[in-house]
């Protein structure tokens, strides 16, 4: 008797950049809220850290697939690699320092895209994002915000037909604002964008187990476009003056946490200078 074959609704697309404590705990949580209907797709991004590298070599579970472009190809362009070679329906970005919650996301951000055919995407509301004064709408299983301005692509749900005829990019950033081009297209097709607010993702972004110069780059490198590098690079060069200061700050940074990623900084380019 042949098994039942098991068809592919979603596609959940984790772009790996991350210390391994993050990418394991994202990976995990994913895993044990969605079911057989659901793959995994982790693209190696070439994490700068060797045992990140190493698990992305050697993890195997049955609902993941694993593809390497072989360099780092960036966030928007490393969803669109997975984008391109998933199975599911639906395609759901991810990022590699979020946690999902527990409840049934996948099915209420799907719920949402069936029962209003002009949203081109929506995404769960990132924990930092609080509720705001537009639409919203109320059903069994879930609830909905609609959103003029721009949302966030902590978690984020778009059919993949309608992405492959109006959301596939060239020249995407490394790392750059993608929503925003996201947004500019759904507008060109008159299209809205929400937040599921029943469910909400939280980001493991600013933990011990995370790298505050990783952090602190990918912010620089969205908001100083000529000062733009390769992460190895730009801790070898990168300096906090007062117009840094000032970007940390207005994007949240405590000024102990603006300290340690000066300190940081100037111990790595010192080590640097002693072993050149």
């Amino acid at each position: 008797m042949s098994e039942r074959v098991i068809l592919v609704r979603f596609s959940v697309i984790i772009n790996c950049y991350n210390t391994l404590p993050l990418i394991e705990k994202c990976i995990n949580a994913a895993l044990q809220t969605s079911n057989k209907d659901t793959e995994i797709i982790l693209i190696n991004n070439h994490p700068p850290y060797n045992e990140a590298m190493e698990f992305l070599s050697k993890f195997k579970h049955p609902q993941v697939r694993i593809f390497d472009p072989g360099r780092n190809i960036g966030c928007m362009p490393g969803f669109q690699y997975g984008a391109e070679r998933a199975k599911g329906e639906y395609i759901v970005k991810l990022d590699d320092d979020v946690i999902v919650p527990r409840k049934d996301w996948t099915g209420a951000m799907y719920q949402a895209l069936k029962d209003f055919p002009d949203l081109a995407y929506v995404a769960l509301q990132p924990s930092v994002v609080k509720t705001g004064t537009n639409h919203r709408v109320k059903r069994p299983r879930y609830s909905l915000e609609f959103r003029r301005n721009t949302v966030l692509f902590w978690c984020m749900m778009i059919k993949k037909q309608l992405w492959k005829k109006h959301f596939i990019m060239s020249n995407l950033p490394l790392y750059g604002v993608g929503e925003r081009d996201y947004e500019r297209k759904a507008n060109k097709l008159k299209m809205k964008k929400a937040y599921i607010t029943s469910h909400v993702c939280t980001s493991l972004g600013r933990t011990e187990e995370s790298d505050p110069l990783y952090g602190a780059w990918k912010l620089f490198y969205v908001k100083m476009k000529d000062q733009r590098g390769e992460f190895e690079e730009w801790k070898e060069n990168f300096i906090i003056g007062p117009k840094e200061n000032e970007i940390m700050r207005n994007f949240g940074y405590p000024e102990d946490q603006i300290e340690e990623v000066r300190s940081l900084l100037a111990k790595n380019q010192n080590k640097s200078r002693s072993e050149s």
